[in-house]
């Protein structure tokens, strides 16, 4: 093999093959950092208020809020055609892409508890609207997610 030919196949590989893990990779990595900050402000942060743990402070349910929006700004790709396989482990289940109507139904179901919460401006309707974001998560986690690697 010449030094030519040698050149360009590892230039295909790393200009074909490579892109298309690391790309799928990349989209994991942001989508489990999406979930762990949705976890982390929604469980972590709001259920202490709505167990009266904590005091209600609508200024930090914003920020968790921005937070929640920033790391999760690519919801969209999160489940596409392009973000199935990859190299390194995760948790989404084949039904993510199988049943991408039942997938979207869940979503949608999440959001819109998410965006009801989002909405609030008073302890009493925080507490009301905060159930349902965790019925929201469970709905999609319970078909679509596999168990702790």
């Amino acid at each position: 093999m010449t030094l030519k030919s040698l050149l360009v196949s590892a230039a295909f590989t790393v200009a074909f093959a490579v892109p298309g893990f690391a790309g799928v990779d990349d989209i994991i990595k942001e989508r489990q950092t999406c979930m762990k900050t949705q976890a982390g402000n929604v469980f972590g942060m709001m259920f202490p208020m709505l167990k009266g743990e904590k005091p209600y402070d609508a200024a930090m349910v914003a920020d968790g809020f921005a937070k929640m929006g920033a790391a999760c700004a690519n919801w969209a790709t999160y489940w596409s055609d392009e973000a199935k396989g990859g190299t390194i482990p995760h948790r989404s289940k084949d039904e993510a892409w199988t049943d991408r109507a039942g997938l979207e139904a869940a979503s949608a179901a999440s959001y819109t508890a998410l965006q009801a919460l989002k909405a609030t401006t008073d302890e009493a309707s925080f507490k009301a609207a905060l159930p349902a974001v965790g019925a929201g998560c469970q709905g999609c986690h319970e078909k679509f997610q596999a168990p702790k690697l």
